[in-house]
């Protein structure tokens, strides 16, 4: 075998990050035999299982602390039934039996914490080191002793002997989500320690959003070979042709490789942006995954048909490092290609396109692309409130089979849009929503709180907006504002009326920061704020915060809007 992809823990645990699985039909296309591997979901089974809970139940009553837990022992006996439970089909329409489920989750969660004496927290979508992120040094303990880290002792269980049946020459890893990137570390050096010879590389989105911090980590904090920024497929093709054949020379400036103590960039110019159409027809491939695995009624298939987001001007955000990013979309004919191979492979028609964004007519064109092929499925996707989303374009997006649209709303007051840079207008909005609702798509809305200049008032604004047009949204979820590393905010807060706090950790994707702009939050009220945005809805949305109802693509959201009757879900 050439190549090995992984995608490690922490992660979904009802979806595969579809990095991975772009990048192997890409590679195979181009000649080198491929693999990918979700350790995520295996992780989470190994976790998450009878035998290991009654570990941690044990342990935890050997030390004493029995009685504190005792409420959560029942998770022991009941987790493979909530994870049954979360697979049957129409468990979207169930409410309450979907509340049990992910609730017994919780409460595994609290018990395999328990069990860590306070080194590091472990859940479904969270995992952290306490104080790995003071330092280098403290990061490097945190991937490499067993006793503050769990993976550990799984990557050499289940891994090295994979490694060894396989063989692969090289070893990528794809993180996705922060949650990821001390597993991913701690896997890299579990790899090059116990097979040496290995390749080791890292990609994937949660590296390209901190483009600006990984470009200065040394080699020693990672510990891998080298790393790709942005496109990988035309990069890490590059890398492979070199180390592993010994063809042409390294050039690509998405690539940044080990040299000394530094990864420098290994081309020059700006940054590689590959053409979606160039991909190969399935762009898309599940082989290499075990779709059974995922907590879900049916397999919600990640298809991102576009690249980039078209707006890219947003002021607070880093998606895709934006600022540097363009929009791209595959052609209608060959997504319907891809859509018609993916349902022959997987037997799912079920579909989440997760993308920056999609412009209204790019999305319709789509749509119509299915109907005229007979190609039925169920979709959702991530757009903006863009006045493109008109009557006619809804309607076609309903009979193409939409089921859900996911929107940054982020504010609803005018003044507070203006600073973000955002290109959306309360008045378009409402309305936007209310034709979905006529057409049957379900909306999960995203708010943004704490936003530097927004005041009490202004979020009062918002909070009247959601009541007023809470017959339209079904979801509803509230971020917290963060100062982030690699957004226009960051490059400059002076001119956002912030500066920055000293002590900042490394590899922390949020920068610390002082707000003085005149009636605005500090960064340490904005969790107090958001949670009363929460409670203060409940009474119109009394599953506010609930997993499902979270309305950022979550895999049970788009459950239950394929599945359950409409609700007030929030």
């Amino acid at each position: 075998m050439d190549i090995l992809l992984i995608s490690p823990p922490v992660s979904n645990f009802g979806q595969a990050a579809s990095a991975i699985s772009v990048l192997t039909a890409y590679l195979r296309s181009r000649g080198w035999d491929v693999s990918q591997w979700d350790l995520g979901i295996e992780a989470f089974h190994y976790y998450y299982s009878d035998e290991y809970l009654g570990r941690c139940m044990d342990f935890v009553v050997r030390n004493g602390d029995g009685e504190e837990f005792e409420e959560f022992g029942s998770a022991v006996g009941d987790i493979e039934e909530a994870k049954r439970v979360l697979r049957n089909p129409g468990i979207g329409a169930d409410r309450a039996r979907m509340r049990w489920a992910l609730h017994k989750i919780d409460e595994a969660s609290m018990l395999i914490s328990a069990c860590s004496g306070g080194r590091w927290e472990l859940s479904d979508s969270r995992f952290d080191v306490h104080g790995a992120l003071a330092g280098y040094d403290a990061f490097a303990q945190a991937c490499t002793d067993p006793s503050r880290n769990p993976f550990i002792e799984f990557f050499e269980r289940t891994v090295v002997d994979r490694l060894f049946v396989d063989k692969p020459r090289v070893v990528g890893i794809s993180i996705s989500y922060f949650s990821q990137l001390i597993p991913a570390v701690a896997l890299a050096k579990i790899v090059r320690r116990c097979v040496p010879g290995v390749r080791v590389i890292f990609g994937g989105a949660y590296l390209t959003q901190s483009a600006e911090d990984m470009v200065r980590v040394p080699v020693r904090a990672l510990g891998v070979d080298a790393f790709v920024l942005h496109d990988g497929e035309v990069a890490f093709d590059n890398w492979l042709r070199n180390v592993l054949r010994g063809e042409g020379v390294l050039s690509s400036p998405n690539l940044y490789v080990a040299d000394g103590d530094r990864y420098r960039c290994a081309g020059i110019g700006g940054c590689e942006f590959v053409d979606l159409d160039e991909l190969p027809v399935p762009m898309w491939t599940s082989d290499g995954l075990d779709l059974s695995l995922y907590l879900t009624p049916r397999y919600p298939v990640g298809l991102p048909l576009s690249r980039g987001c078209y707006w890219g001007r947003c002021e607070y955000c880093n998606i895709s490092s934006q600022a540097s990013s363009k929009y791209r979309r595959r052609c209608v004919e060959k997504a319907v290609e891809d859509i018609r191979a993916i349902v022959g492979e997987t037997g799912s028609r079920w579909f989440d396109f997760p993308v920056d964004s999609f412009r209204p007519k790019d999305l319709q064109q789509l749509g119509l692309g299915l109907l005229e092929a007979g190609i039925e499925i169920e979709w959702g996707a991530e757009v903006l409130l863009d006045p493109g989303f008109d009557a006619t374009v809804v309607a076609d997006l309903a009979r193409s089979g939409c089921k859900c649209l996911r929107f940054g709303m982020e504010s609803a007051s005018a003044d507070v849009l203006r600073k973000m840079n955002k290109p959306v207008r309360p008045e378009v909005a409402a309305k936007i929503l209310a034709l979905c609702r006529e057409h049957g798509i379900r909306t999960a809305v995203m708010f943004i709180v704490g936003f530097p200049t927004e005041t009490r008032g202004q979020l009062n604004e918002t909070y009247d907006f959601i009541v007023e047009n809470r017959d339209n949204i079904d979801f509803l979820t509230f971020h917290r504002y963060s100062l982030v590393v690699g957004s226009r905010m960051a490059k400059d807060p002076g001119a956002y009326g912030m500066y920055l706090r000293p002590g900042r950790a490394v590899f922390s994707p949020n920068l610390p920061f002082v707000n003085t702009n005149i009636g605005g939050m500090q960064e340490d009220h904005i969790v107090g704020a958001a949670d009363l945005m929460r409670e203060s809805l409940r009474e119109y949305f009394p599953d506010i915060g609930e997993l499902w109802t979270a309305g950022i693509g979550g895999w049970l959201t788009f459950a239950n809007c394929c599945e359950g009757a409409r609700f007030s879900g929030g």
